[in-house]
């Protein structure tokens, strides 16, 4: 990947993903939504002499939020006494589809997973059903049935980015590109959909584009190339994740159009994930903000509801982990509060 920006917005949320079309939810807290499920977990659900057996597929390692998700929840599990493996398909979607195989032949009895495209694995979702094993999906949600979505708010994520946005741009015109990870991610659309509709009112606002890439950082980076050489009078950038952020920045750089927050000609950027890279464009003035997930969290909450369906307790659906804004100005606080998960892998 290249050189890059991050930007803003929420965490504590769910899955389905994503309490985000619920407009009502807050952004600044940890939230979830009334509506649950009963324990649908089966007999071979028991507990082995040494406790349960759970998986969690993550997309990959190339993006360091799978990184803290996946020791999250392997710290979670062993203070739950629990026997816990992280998958990693290495962001191939037939190799997380017949390692999850793989693992409901081999007894596993709960599973939690981040689907690189949630609804290619609705199958698997069918045979997780009937082999009586709950699973909880993380950050996107899944087709098929599952006992429950932990997310962020994203809807509500982006509305708050972009009526940040709004507020920063005043009576000026405003240019805005939109730039995203693949539709299949429900986090991506709904991230999207809030930062659209925060500045749907605003007659001084036009999305010059929007543009959905594989998560691919060449993709990303002729994308944005092309939008910012067709249209040099954009002045806002609002990307869907911090991991095409390095991209996204390079583009704006080899345009000659790399200004710090606060100069002239400076074009916003906003974000979401909090990683690394994100804060440190964040903490340099280069992008006005990125939202802070809490991948940790997530594995957290995940946890706690396949141990609820174990228990034969009911189940909300819908889980939603909040995370903060985070901009120059609340930085160092939310650091020092320990509210940042990226910042032990800030570039200096």
């Amino acid at each position: 990947m290249k050189k890059a920006i991050a930007m803003l917005l929420c965490t504590v949320m769910v899955l389905g993903v994503t309490g985000c079309g619920n407009k009502a939810e807050e952004t600044g807290g940890s939230t979830s939504q009334n509506s649950s499920v009963e324990d649908t977990s089966k007999e071979n659900n028991d507990p082995a002499e040494d406790g349960y057996k759970v998986v969690y597929s993550i997309p990959g390692l190339s993006a360091p939020i799978w990184t803290v998700a996946s020791e999250g929840f392997s710290v979670k599990a062993q203070e739950m006494g629990w026997d816990a493996e992280v998958l990693d398909p290495n962001d191939n979607l037939e190799t997380q589809i017949s390692q999850l195989e793989n693992a409901l032949t081999k007894g596993v009895q709960g599973v939690v997973i981040t689907a690189i495209d949630g609804e290619a694995v609705s199958t698997l979702m069918s045979q997780c059903e009937e082999a009586g094993v709950p699973v909880v999906a993380i950050d996107r949600q899944v087709t098929g049935t599952s006992l429950a979505t932990v997310e962020a708010d994203n809807y509500n994520i982006g509305l708050a980015l972009g009526e940040m946005y709004v507020e920063s741009l005043g009576d000026q015109s405003g240019k805005v590109l939109v730039v995203g990870g693949p539709l299949s991610s429900s986090a991506t659309v709904n991230r999207t959909e809030g930062f659209k509709d925060a500045i749907k009112g605003s007659d001084n606002i036009e999305i010059v584009a929007e543009s959905a890439t594989e998560m691919d950082s060449e993709v990303v980076l002729a994308a944005v190339t092309n939008y910012l050489q067709a249209n040099p009078d954009i002045n806002c950038i609002m990307s869907c994740t911090d991991y095409i952020l390095p991209s996204v920045m390079t583009a704006l750089d080899e345009a000659d159009m790399l200004k710090a927050v606060g100069e002239e000609g400076h074009v916003k950027v906003y974000s979401v994930d909090g990683d690394g890279y994100g804060l440190k464009q964040v903490k340099d003035g280069k992008i006005d903000a990125t939202y802070g997930l809490d991948p940790a969290g997530w594995t957290e909450a995940a946890l706690e509801a396949i141990k609820k369906s174990f228990e034969g307790e009911s189940v909300e659906k819908s889980i939603l982990v909040a995370g903060n804004i985070v901009t120059s100005e609340n930085f160092e606080e939310l650091k020092n509060d320990g509210k940042l998960w990226g910042a032990d892998s800030m570039e200096e």
